[in-house]
């Protein structure tokens, strides 16, 4: 038989689908997954590369509505939302925090490319299924997937009408989630489908200077509609549209150590003291009183055109697609008003992509295709400090941490940790200032590819691919800084006098203004031979490499454009593309005539010029370029049905991702730093854990009258993450493991009631964490961290229509 395998994950995914599917299997052969990994539909198994997969009744079943939620059932992905978005890593690369980063993993919803990681919220809405691609796609997914790709299917309007809706209610964040999906014909040759969502809930994280609410609070709305119109018998027509938006007030994030002084402000407050290398205790450790906010609308428009033509496949898939959201971060983490940061970012993208393939079977297969896509990317980011909301500072005295704090020396802290840089403010009447920081970025890509696949032999097979592609960008930055306020008497204070406050004193911005224009090109490939060894096992190997495209440094509000060290110039403003090559070696092997898969993979993948992104301590993330980084490492997957109401899965990954190289390096607090840097050679890399392991167990059973009865039980376990990319220790999620459940039962195919539980065991973990800003002001050695949810239960009733 054909066999094209795919990495280990597939077992698992494969797994987690048959466990869960709704009717019951008459034998114990593993039913059969379709994906469109290779821009064609086929078998999981004979699609050659590493893939995980999770079907979208299984999505649904275990209470997964984020790519958060569904990373922890796949070893070596990592999703972490942090302060600049959601960062998604494979196997230990990904994107760092700043927002003119191209992402490492490519986001890909029915066939439409999403260079932005936030355009693609909401898209787990009505799934058909999921895939994660391992390692570089870059001959037929484009730049931008160095690491892999996230290739999401919506669910389709079907031939038959059909329906449901579901409510679901959580524990602990008291959400609600109702979901409503209808599909079916509206005429011979048309059909529809229209799904909705609408989630809210009340947080976990309190907040002790926000009247004592909890935090995050979250409230969303998703509307997707798709129509599909038969033109004749070779050609159909889909148009989907999907509009969103989605509000969160507040943050999970909790202060986990602190120093001396930002100790006594946050207890001074209601916050627990935090001793030197003490973690947080509890969920009551936040006091930020600035308003946090964020909040997302999205919109999408698609036409997809698929048929035949002179003997091949043609598909067409044109998009447009825009977003804008609006934040506010309490950036000085402490009750007072006096750092607050935010931004508004719209978004708007244009593509087109034109795929011809040939039909399968045959001695040679090929596709061929080409791809455009247009960008226009703007940010208004302002850095607002408020002086009058700390009364004391304008009289030159800081009130609140007076002699009733020995550890500050009284008064003399204002005039220590200000170095009376304020002073000149407050005396001249200023209230409050802001620097103005805006970004602007147009980008147009485009490219052509080709890959074919030569049938040598009954049992071996050679696909080779390559990609051409050109990028352009250019960039326009502005930096001001004004007054917002003054008092009635009016302010003397001269604008340089306020720029020197921002730019020495807190180091947060400088009048600045310049362009920047970039092109690139490059040439991708790879080639995959694969054999099939025997009847039930295939081997194959790949090689191949990628690229991530340079960019703009948009978190830059000191406005560093070059920087002259040992007379070589570097220019600060940008940074340069990401390559990679790498070589992968697996085999997938069919069980006991079909009951049980194991896939196992090895890789090695060197990566040039990695982009990183570094905390200057204040309120910036500085990004560059590393030298070389390593990823090795081992991934096993298995799916077995034990029974016909029985079936195990379990999943193991050895990672092993390094700096090779890393000089010129920012320092954490834990690290010898005599001339303020450090070469981070051996050191591992940002979300790379060296074990993660998962197990599960399904169980379904046809019970009298029509109902049928489904429970489930699955550990997911990681080793030591570092999530900082500094590698701070303290900034080091421990070993843990999470237990989740379920238990469901359904009647007649027409109804389920189902009760879901996640972290059974009520682990304390966190996904994301850094330094607090202001380090010149007293808090140097201070950190919060991004608090996942603590133990819940969902109670979800669905019905069918």
């Amino acid at each position: 038989m054909k066999k094209r395998t795919i990495s280990l994950y597939t077992a698992a995914a494969t797994l987690a689908m048959a466990a869960s599917a709704p009717s019951l299997a008459q034998n114990l052969t593993l039913e059969e997954i379709v994906v469109t990994a290779t821009k064609r539909t086929e078998g999981l198994q004979e699609v050659p590369i590493a893939i995980s997969v999770m079907g979208g009744e299984e999505i649904s079943q275990k209470g997964l509505t984020k790519m958060e939620d569904l990373a922890a059932y796949m070893p070596n992905v990592h999703v972490a939302e942090a302060s600049a978005g959601t960062q998604l890593f494979i196997r230990g690369i990904g994107s760092g925090v700043n927002y003119g980063f191209e992402q490492s993993v490519g986001t890909f919803v029915d066939g439409v490319y999403f260079g932005r990681g936030r355009s693609a919220r909401g898209k787990f809405l009505d799934i058909e299924r999921v895939e994660v691609l391992k390692g570089p796609q870059s001959t037929l997914f484009g730049k931008n997937t160095i690491a892999g790709a996230l290739n999401i299917t919506t669910g389709q309007p079907t031939e038959e009408f059909e329906g449901y809706v579901s409510v679901g209610f959580t524990s602990e964040l008291d959400a609600t989630t109702i979901t409503s999906v209808v599909s079916g014909p509206l005429s011979d040759n048309v059909r529809g489908r229209l799904a909705v969502r609408s989630y809210e809930d009340e947080g976990y994280v309190r907040n002790l200077a926000a009247d004592g609410e909890d935090a995050p609070q979250n409230e969303s709305v998703y509307v997707r509609g798709t129509l599909a119109v038969d033109l004749n018998d070779d050609w159909t027509a889909t148009i989907k549209a999907e509009h969103g938006y989605f509000d969160v007030i507040g943050r999970q994030e909790l202060i986990s150590k602190a120093s001396a002084s930002a100790n006594f402000l946050y207890s001074t407050f209601g916050a627990s003291n935090f001793e030197p290398g003490f973690g947080y205790t509890n969920y009551e450790q936040n006091v930020r009183d600035f308003p946090l906010f964020d909040d997302t609308e999205s919109n999408i428009l698609q036409l997809t055109l698929d048929g035949t033509l002179a003997g091949h496949g043609v598909k067409l898939v044109v998009a447009g697609t825009d977003y804008e959201f609006t934040n506010s971060l309490d950036s000085d983490y402490s009750p007072l008003k006096l750092l607050n940061r935010g931004r508004t970012e719209e978004h708007e993208q244009f593509s087109a992509e034109l795929i011809i393939s040939s039909d399968t079977g045959g001695a040679f297969e090929y596709l061929a295709g080409a791809f455009y896509q247009s960008e226009e990317l703007s940010n208004d980011r302002y850095t607002h400090v408020d002086v009058s909301a700390v009364p004391a500072i304008q009289s030159g005295v800081f009130g609140l941490l007076n002699t009733a704090n020995p550890l500050l020396g009284g008064n003399s802290f204002a005039q220590a940790v200000l170095g009376g840089n304020l002073d000149p403010v407050a005396d001249n009447g200023i209230l409050d200032a802001t620097a103005h920081s805006m970004f602007a970025q147009d980008a147009d890509s485009w490219s052509v590819f080709a890959e074919g696949t030569y049938n040598v032999t009954d049992t071996f097979r050679i696909t080779a691919g390559l990609r051409y592609s050109e990028d352009e960008k250019s960039m326009s930055k502005q930096g001001t800084i004004g007054y917002i306020d003054a008092d009635d008497a009016g302010s003397t204070l001269l604008p340089g006098q306020l720029a020197a406050v921002y730019a020495n004193a807190l180091q947060l911005a400088t009048v600045h203004q310049y362009t920047r224009d970039r092109d690139e090109d490059h040439v991708t490939g790879h080639i995959n031979l694969q054999w099939d060894a025997t009847n039930d096992t295939m081997i194959y190997l790949e090689l191949g490499n990628g690229y991530k495209a340079g960019g703009f440094d948009e978190d830059n509000g000191m406005g560093r454009e070059v920087e002259t060290v040992a007379g070589i110039t570097d220019d600060l403003a940008d940074f340069e593309d990401e390559s990679v090559e790498t070589l992968e070696l697996g085999a997938k092997i069919n069980l006991a005539d079909g009951r049980g898969r194991l896939n196992v993979a090895a890789f090695m993948s060197t990566y040039e010029d990695v982009q990183v992104s570094t905390f200057d301590g204040n309120a910036a993330f500085v990004v560059g370029n590393a030298a070389e980084s390593e990823v090795l490492g081992i991934e096993a997957d298995v799916l077995y049905r034990l029974t016909e109401e029985i079936t195990l899965n379990g999943a193991f990954a050895y990672l092993d991702a390094t700096y090779k190289s890393f000089p010129g390096a920012g320092c954490n607090a834990y690290q010898d730093c005599p001339d303020g840097s450090v070469d981070l050679a051996g050191e591992p890399l940002q979300f790379a854990p060296e074990y993660t392991a998962n197990i599960g167990i399904a169980y379904e059973k046809a019970l009298s009258a029509g109902l049928v009865l489904s429970a489930g039980l699955d550990y997911n376990w990681s080793d030591d993450v570092v999530v900082a990319a500094d590698l701070d220790e303290h900034l080091i999620q421990e070993s843990y493991g999470k237990l989740n459940g379920r238990i469901a039962l359904a009647g007649n195919e027409q109804w389920q009631i189902a009760l879901v539980g996640k972290n059974l065991t009520d682990e304390e973990t966190f996904m994301w964490g850094n330094d607090v800003p202001l380090s010149s002001l007293g808090f140097a050695n201070t950190y919060f961290k991004m608090i996942d949810p603590p133990r819940t239960f969902e109670l979800t009733g669905r019905i069918n229509f």
